[in-house]
């Protein structure tokens, strides 16, 4: 998470950084989303979650059962399907980003997301350089470190200039959610709406 983390106790830290304090408030409390219980100029008072981020968690966790790869993979695209509903680009979709609570997972870092319009369509609007597309791209490689259980990390802007990737990509062959996380890494999806369907056809059976 971008930022500094200050432990409160065994509920709560405090994330002293910048306070976008209006993506907390459009976003307000969500499931899939760490719980905020206040934000000021001194920070953002968050819930803690004792099992961490979901890169180390992957890392030092034995891997799940494909149920539960299922359960997450599912409610992850709701809460960003969420966030996108409310007019809000995450732009660090990334596994650090992702906090495990409960064994639940948790969107969790906002500092670097992007504020839109609230009339702004989603699927077409480009704003400092994010899209949607990119967007699902990024959520692309975290359902596939869930599916085969080992991190593997990308940003589509740390090349120059940006590319989506089209070589060296890992075999999908097999792989229950294969043909969705395919759709993300080649832009096939217009928007979450169309992977949330996607993929609710496919894995809620």
């Amino acid at each position: 998470m971008t930022g500094r983390i200050l432990r409160l106790d065994e509920m709560r830290v405090v994330k002293v950084a910048r306070v976008f304090s209006a993506i907390v408030e459009r976003l307000g409390n969500y499931n899939g989303i760490i719980h905020c219980f206040k934000a000021s100029g001194d920070g953002i008072e968050l819930a803690f979650a004792k099992q961490g981020d979901l890169k180390r968690y992957i890392e030092k966790n034995t891997e799940p059962h494909q149920s539960l790869k299922t359960e997450w993979i599912l409610s992850l695209i709701d809460t960003l399907s969420y966030v996108h509903s409310r007019k809000v680009f995450v732009d660090e979709i990334a596994l650090r980003n992702t906090l495990v609570s409960d064994e639940e997972l948790k969107l969790a870092d906002f500092g670097q997301s992007v504020l839109l319009s609230m009339d702004a369509d989603v699927d077409t609007v480009c704003e400092e350089d994010l899209t949607a597309k990119i967007e699902i791209l990024h959520f692309g490689w975290i359902i596939y470190s869930i599916a085969v259980w080992r991190v593997h990390e990308y940003y589509f802007f740390t090349l120059d200039p940006p590319q989506w990737p089209s070589q060296g990509l890992p075999p999908l062959e097999g792989l229950f959610c294969g043909s969705i996380i395919r759709k993300c890494w080649s832009g096939q999806y217009v928007n979450i709406g169309a992977l949330y369907k996607d993929a609710r056809g496919l894995l809620a059976k």
